[in-house]
């Protein structure tokens, strides 16, 4: 692995907390609240940092990793191609969890595909920026 890499990574990642942190106080903590508050054996009352910095490690390692093999030049290309990396992702998450509970609804998945779309983009521009400043 290159530094190109680890530099990506690192502003990948503090991008991703940044951002994470904002949507999750206003958006996603308030839900998880009404999610507990209504099935308090099966929603935590407050996420696992463990597994989220793993999980956000994994979709920030991948996204490193895939932008310039995919030969992404342009800020405008690479924070489409963050959005819409984004929203799959968990897009296949959350409507895993409509399929098999009654917790997560079509409201919250949309509303979590939007946000994704905002932070995949903006973390698009992010490491493409650094990757052709730190090349």
């Amino acid at each position: 692995m290159n530094k190109q890499f680890f530099i990506s990574l690192f502003f990948a990642l503090a991008t991703f907390i940044i951002l994470g942190g904002v949507f999750a106080n206003f958006v996603f903590l308030p839900e998880f609240e009404i999610w507990h508050d209504a099935y308090p054996e099966a929603v935590r009352e407050a996420p696992d940092f463990v597994s989220g910095l793993v999980l956000a490690l994994l979709q920030l390692i991948a996204f490193v990793v895939l932008l310039p093999k995919l030969q992404i030049a342009s800020g405008s290309g690479a924070a489409m191609f963050g959005a819409v990396y984004s929203v799959i992702i968990w897009l296949i998450v959350d409507l895993q969890m409509v399929s098999v509970t009654h917790i997560v609804s079509y409201e919250y998945v949309l509303k979590d595909a939007l946000l994704s779309a905002v932070m995949g983009a903006i973390l698009g521009v992010v490491v493409s920026w650094s990757q052709k400043r730190f090349a």
